[in-house]
């Protein structure tokens, strides 16, 4: 007993003055901006449809008519991204192309924008999702955003019998 009380008194005096150490950790985390549409293996249809009754209009058909649009994002503090899209290409005379974005849905996190919607696209670049931070929207169908396309007739005096393809590009940019 008379050794064990300097020895339990050794101890936390050990414990109390001890000695620190202390290692330096760095990271890193580069600005991440990558962009997909899903399914991508597809082409979007629409087309115009004969009447079968005169005085009736032409109708809009769709097959395979809309898109998933997912992101990653990490940008710097303070920074937001936007999606922008545009068409590559001529519309026919007469037609619109109108794009209908959704809400965000699926898997994701993060500061995952919010939608601009319904525009009508043309050449010139339109933000469709705003605000976009460090984010993920999850990856392939029914994750992100969906994009929905339809045929509008602006004008019908201008609709010819014709066929066209356009491109839509989609950009991922920093605000």
């Amino acid at each position: 007993m008379r050794f064990l009380l300097p020895f339990i008194f050794f101890l936390i005096l050990n414990e109390t003055f001890g000695q620190t150490s202390s290692v330096g950790v760095s990271f890193s985390l580069p600005s991440v901006a990558l962009l997909d549409v899903e399914p991508n293996t597809s082409s979007i249809n629409l087309s115009l449809t004969a009447p079968t009754e005169a005085g009736s209009m032409v109708t809009n058909t769709a097959s395979n008519n809309t898109k998933w649009i997912n992101f990653s994002s990490a940008v710097t503090p303070g920074q937001t991204r936007r999606v922008s899209a545009q068409i590559s290409g001529i519309m026919p005379n007469g037609l619109n192309l109108v794009l209908n974005t959704s809400t965000y849905s699926g898997a994701g996190e993060g500061t995952l924008g919010s939608r601009v919607s319904p525009i009508t696209l043309t050449a010139s670049s339109q933000t469709i999702i705003n605000g976009i931070g460090g984010a993920y929207t999850g990856n392939g169908a029914s994750n992100g955003y969906n994009l929905t396309f339809t045929l509008s007739i602006s004008n019908y005096s201008q609709l010819r019998s014709q066929s066209s393809t356009v491109s839509i590009i989609y950009t991922l940019i920093d605000n």
